[in-house]
């Protein structure tokens, strides 16, 4: 099965980034309860304090939602946090969120930390992110941009195809080295964590 979060910020076209899947869970979070009643789509659960929508459509998400569960403004915890802590819960083959990444930086920060809890994907209209466990992947990539972080200390990486290729490096948490790489190819690395990030200008 794959969960599919709709969160915000809704800077994302719903119409060309999402596509139906026979086995699929939907969650929407707060705001993103709004997109999926505009766009036809069953909520299978709405989540969240819905401090940004307008009161008079929680009613109808109340009314469409399988399941509804609702939070206090004053929480520990954002409502995509909490979405996601809800899908880990589900049984999965992955878990993609639309949405996530906008002008909030301090959000998007605590956001993609989350992409290291599982399976996870973030994506909106120009950005695709997710994390990488050791192992070889062959990575087509359909943006401008691609880079690559270091979470842990990643040991004998090497990136074969892409317009900057590497072996065998060293890549620590606090080098830039795999920014703004470009193209398609090959990602191999027997250490450590990488976050990749796939973006348009």
């Amino acid at each position: 099965m794959i969960i599919k979060i709709f969160t915000g910020p809704l800077n994302y076209n719903v119409e060309t980034l999402y596509q139906k899947d026979e086995f699929e869970y939907i969650i929407g979070v707060d705001q993103g309860c709004e997109l999926l009643l505009k766009n036809n789509i069953d909520i299978d659960l709405a989540l969240g304090d819905f401090d940004s929508i307008d009161v008079t459509l929680l009613d109808d998400i109340k009314a469409n939602a399988k399941e509804v569960k609702e939070y206090k403004i004053k929480k520990n915890y954002t409502d995509t946090y909490l979405a996601i802590s809800e899908a880990l819960q589900l049984e999965h083959d992955e878990i993609i969120v639309y949405g996530g990444i906008g002008k909030r930086f301090d959000h998007g920060f605590a956001n993609m930390n989350l992409l290291k809890l599982g399976n996870i994907v973030m994506k909106n209209d120009d950005t695709l992110m997710y994390m990488l466990d050791p192992g070889t992947y062959e990575i087509d990539n359909q943006f401008k941009y691609i880079s690559l972080f270091a979470m842990e200390d990643v040991k004998e990486l090497s990136l074969q195809g892409f317009l900057y290729e590497l072996n065998n490096i060293e890549l620590v948490v606090d080098d830039p080295l795999c920014i703004s790489n470009e193209g398609s190819g090959k990602i191999s690395f027997n250490e450590g964590m990488l976050l990749v990030v796939q973006q348009d200008e």
